[in-house]
């Protein structure tokens, strides 16, 4: 098989990752809680392209993923391939747009740098650049952590699918099952992106 074969089949990771962001920060009010990094707190806004095959709907506002229309694309089967992504630590605040299809990040805005000499200013924003890498990397090691476990489709979607369908859902319980599969966090290679081989072999039914 192909680099451009391979990467075509694995394309939905991208955006299963991005539909798990989203159900999430709205589930916990934008809270994430990553291990050793502590609290952040992530969400989606400013825009937000969702897909099926050629079919597109792309909405724009301050909190597009919020809108009626955004949910109902998800009903009709559409995945988000692209968002704005906003994610705060502490009192540094980040926002990018996240291509789900390329898992590529552009018109990153990083905190203000305010050091004076030019060398501090260099370092200040490498710092901070490497502070945003490794707080989506290990987003994307925890929805690796549960995406790849065999709790996925049986426990997790579950879950997913009454929220996209404007169900109610039983946090407590979703919370408890997090728990449960917190051991298996390990298993995202110390939160680094894994080989195609680690991935996902099929796309998950969002709606049943």
């Amino acid at each position: 098989m192909g680099l451009a074969e391979l990467i075509e089949q694995r394309r939905f990771v991208g955006r299963e990752f991005l539909v798990w962001l989203w159900f999430e920060s709205e589930l916990f009010e934008g809270r994430f809680s990553l291990d050793a990094l502590g609290v952040c707190e992530l969400w989606l806004e400013g825009q937000i392209t969702l897909v099926q095959e050629k079919e597109q709907s792309r909405l724009k506002g301050a909190a597009p993923s919020s809108a009626p229309e955004a949910h109902e694309a998800l009903r009709q089967g559409k995945l988000p391939s692209q968002a704005r992504v906003r994610v705060t630590r502490g009192e540094l605040e980040y926002a990018f747009l996240f291509n789900a299809d390329a898992f590529a990040l552009s018109g990153v805005k990083i905190p203000s740098v305010v050091k004076d000499a030019a060398d501090e200013q260099f370092y200040e924003r490498m710092y901070l650049i490497e502070e945003l890498e490794t707080l989506f990397t290990a987003l994307y090691g925890e929805f690796l952590a549960l995406r790849l476990s065999t709790s996925w489709e049986p426990t997790m979607m579950p879950f997913i699918r009454a929220w996209v369908r404007g169900e109610p859902v039983d946090v407590a319980a979703y919370q408890k099952l997090r728990a449960r599969l917190a051991p298996v966090r390990g298993a995202a290679r110390s939160r680094t992106t894994p080989p195609p081989a680690e991935a996902p072999e099929r796309a998950a039914r969002v709606v049943a």
